[in-house]
């Protein structure tokens, strides 16, 4: 795969796909168009995990890279699935918050887990700038990740009966990625002082 070849023609139909689903009215349609396109390019990543991580076929971190994608494809569906039941009201409003609130939960939990073991490359993971430009702060932002990632989900689902839905989501999950982007990005600043 030449990398500049695929790069451009992934921007390309994702920005077709963009601007066939501000124009289609229902958002049922333009819906399963974007999740078709999120799906087609995690299975294109998936056939071309190697050049995604410039690892060799037989590197262990290839298996996270796979089982990873495999996750997003899977989660893609849920989601798909979701938006499909949320247009046909087949949800109550109780159910929407169950539905939502477990894959925020699943996303957590399995990234959590996986940020660890994902090796340094620019496509997965925390892609910050300073994340991707050294190796030692791209482990420091996924091992905190990695540590956070448990406390975060109890909190979480700790405070669901008690706290609006949305507000809660939004706070944990500004958190989880706001509290190792920040070590991070203190190490990064650290290590390259001038």
């Amino acid at each position: 795969m030449k990398k500049n070849n695929s790069s451009f023609l992934l921007y390309f139909f994702a920005i077709i796909i963009i601007v066939i689903a501000v124009f289609v009215r229902k958002k049922l349609i333009s819906g399963i168009l974007i999740l078709t396109f999120l799906i087609a390019t995690a299975v294109f990543f998936l056939k071309n995990r190697t050049s995604l991580t410039g690892l060799p076929e037989d590197n262990p971190k290839n298996k996270t890279v796979k089982s990873t994608l495999i996750f997003c494809i899977i989660l893609f569906l849920f989601g798909g699935v979701g938006i499909v039941m949320s247009e046909q009201n087949l949800f109550t409003e109780l159910t929407e918050k169950i539905y939502a609130s477990g894959l925020v939960v699943l996303i957590m939990l399995w990234f959590g887990k996986a940020a660890g073991k994902l090796p340094f490359n620019r496509n997965l993971g925390l892609r910050l700038p300073w994340t991707i430009a050294d190796e030692e702060t791209w482990i420091v932002a996924h091992r905190m990740l990695e540590y956070i990632s448990l406390p975060l989900i109890v909190i979480y689902v700790a405070l669901l009966p008690f706290v609006e839905n949305r507000t809660i989501t939004m706070i944990i999950l500004i958190c989880w990625i706001g509290v190792p982007s920040f070590f991070s990005y203190l190490f990064y600043r650290k290590k390259f002082k001038k």
